[in-house]
This record gives structure tokens, sequence and C-alpha cells, in this order.
């Protein structure tokens, strides 16, 4: 059996997301998948620390092509950007996958699909979920305002408090002998 790659990268083993092509009918098959914090904790450097959510997928098989759409609803637990408490991050989003089969990526004809070949007999929907659920993140994780860690808060605020410049510039600085530099006039 040929692994199914998503953009380049061989998928994972993983069995709780994988749907069993060989010998489906042609039509539609509805299929519903927890996805939690395991999940993603099997994930290198995966930013999302915890996870309730559910995929509700579709898959439509044809002949010679597959189209799979997910509706994934559910919580997200991240770390917020701004004070570095977990944050909870209500998710509620529909993603599309087309499928062709073909024997060899000189097979295909565009980049709109994803080639697996038709001996395959397991469709794995791993990095498909793991994907959409990480692009479907907010740029920024924050929490409400107000509700971040306030001792964080206070830290940062003292971290960030204006600087107060000294014109004069003391004898003993490296820069003393430039100070000047600009007011003279040639």
């Amino acid at each position: 059996m040929h692994p199914l790659k998503w953009r380049g990268i061989e998928m994972s083993e993983n069995k709780d997301f994988i749907i069993q092509i060989k010998g489906l009918q042609i039509g539609k098959h509805n299929y519903e998948f927890p996805i939690d914090g395991a999940f993603f904790g099997s994930f290198e450097n995966s930013l999302i620390l915890d996870a309730d959510l559910q995929a509700d997928v579709v898959l439509e098989k044809g002949s010679g092509w597959m189209n799979v759409s997910a509706d994934i609803t559910g919580d997200v637990t991240v770390e917020c950007d701004r004070c570095l408490d977990d944050v909870i991050i209500p998710m509620d989003f529909s993603c599309t996958m087309a499928v062709k089969f073909a024997k060899s990526f000189e097979d295909s004809d565009g980049d709109e699909f994803i080639i697996m070949d038709p001996a395959d007999g397991e469709l794995d929907l791993t990095q498909f979920l793991y994907d959409y659920v990480c692009l479907n993140l907010p740029l920024q994780k924050v929490h409400e305002e107000g509700d971040c860690n306030e001792e964080m808060m206070a830290k940062l605020g003292s971290v960030n408090a204006p600087v107060e410049k000294d014109d004069e510039v003391g004898e003993d600085s490296p820069f003393a002998a430039l100070k000047g530099l600009f007011d003279k006039k040639n």
C-alpha cells in the first residue's frame, strides 16, 4: 500500500481518522470524528494544547474521484499571545478536499486535487483535519479585554514603561565624542 501524501508529507497511521474506501459504494457516506487534545499532542510543536471538537465528514465517492467535506465545531485551548495563560477559542467552520485516483502524479492534470493510487484502500484524514483546524485559528489568540492574567499584565506593563531620554551624554560615555558632531558647521 502506498501512503497518501498531503502536500508532500506522508500522513500518519492514526487509525481513528482512517476511512476504508476499498469496496465503498459510489455515493455519499457520513462519518463523525471526535477530536481531542491527544490528537493535537501527536503533532510536533502543535499550538493547540487541548480540544473538544466534532468533525462531521461527508465523503462523496465517484468513479475515479472523491470529495470530502467536513463541518468542524467545538473549542480548542491555546496559549494566550498576551499573558501566556490558556485561552479557549470556539471553532465553527467547514472545509473541503478533492481526491483524484491516479497511478502517479504525472497522471494528474492540476494541483487542486490530492492524488491517490487507485489500489489504496484507505483515506487518512489526520493531516487534513489538523491543517484546517490550525488554519482556522485567529491570528491573535488572546483573552477578551480584561480577562488576561493580571499579574502577567502588570509585569508586562512595567517592562513596556516609557524610558526617559537623557539629553546629556556623560563624559565617560563612548558617545561623548560624537555629541557635538551634528552641531558643528563646516
